[in-house]
């Protein structure tokens, strides 16, 4: 089969009709919680939304709230664009924290749709996933959605939460192994933009590498905000910590002690590093390919 239109593709009405189905229930649960926000703000409940001022006040505010739910609710490759601030800890009364779990459990039924229609394409190598999904999305009228967000998931906090600091995990990246025929066809792809380059990556490539040699691509990925916390359990104080993706919901009234940390790449000055031992060489051996030798690589 040919992959050259959506229309080569043919998904089962009943798909369609349980994508739109998840999505509506998502888009409910969604605008349910934000329906019902105000009122936890109104009756005491706290937030702070450490990006959405320099004045602590205004982090606190009505308006932090407001923005913040708006934004852990958008469902669209729009909303997605519009997200501002990615950060913040919201009290939450059980209405509200029932409201989220509600929604948490739409955004996984909706993702496990999605792999339905996806998995129609196996045994087919010659068409692609997501030319299936593609198809039942734009039947569905829904193909302006942003996936992520349909999927992830807002975080609700332990209760009796005492502690809670954001933190950023640094300079980390996914290493990609590569072996030596994968990092000339890869330096081959460098002559789009310059032959010359190209061959002096392959030329260094074969000069300094044995053919069965392998090879190491550092692929960086952006600082990853985090959270170390600490909650009360039957009077024990339980330490932990997590990944973040944006705000979270704390099970009581009042903000725990508090700890912001922004992001470190928003600042000029960078905290010193101690060295760490590598797997890796030093210095790169094609720097434009982020292509690296392995410290006991075979000659």
């Amino acid at each position: 089969m040919n992959h050259t239109d959506d229309n080569d593709v043919f998904v089962p009405g009943e798909l369609i009709g349980k994508l739109s189905e998840a999505y509506q229930a998502l888009l409910e649960r969604s605008l349910a919680w934000r329906d019902i926000s105000d009122a936890d703000h109104h009756a005491g409940y706290e937030v702070f939304v450490p990006t959405f001022d320099t004045d602590d006040t205004q982090r606190r505010s009505l308006a932090a709230r407001q923005q913040a739910v708006t934004e852990s609710t958008g469902l669209t490759i729009d909303d997605a664009l519009d997200r501002e601030f990615g950060a913040g800890l919201i009290c939450a009364s059980k209405a509200v924290v029932s409201a989220v779990d509600a929604m948490n459990k739409a955004k996984s039924d909706f993702k496990d749709t999605v792999m339905e229609i996806r998995a129609l394409a196996s045994g087919q190598p010659s068409v692609s996933r997501d030319k299936y999904l593609k198809k039942a999305m734009k039947s569905a009228g829904i193909q302006t959605l942003h996936l992520r967000e349909c999927y992830r998931h807002i975080r609700i906090m332990p209760p009796n939460l005492e502690v809670f600091a954001w933190t950023w995990a640094t300079s980390h990246a996914r290493i990609q192994k590569l072996s030596f025929d994968g990092a000339v066809k890869l330096a081959e792809g460098l002559r789009d933009r310059d032959e010359m380059l190209a061959d002096m990556a392959i030329d260094i490539l074969h000069k300094r590498c044995s053919p069965d040699e392998i090879l190491a691509r550092r692929v960086p990925l952006p600082n990853q905000m985090r959270a170390n916390y600490a909650y009360r359990e039957d009077g024990e104080l339980i330490r932990n910590s997590c990944p973040l993706s944006g705000v979270v919901i704390a099970q009581q009234k009042t903000l725990p002690r508090l700890v912001w940390r922004p992001n470190p790449v928003w600042s000029d000055s960078q905290p010193a590093r101690l060295p760490r031992e590598s797997i890796m060489e030093k210095d790169p051996l094609i720097e434009v390919l982020a292509l690296y030798r392995y410290v006991h690589h075979d000659r």
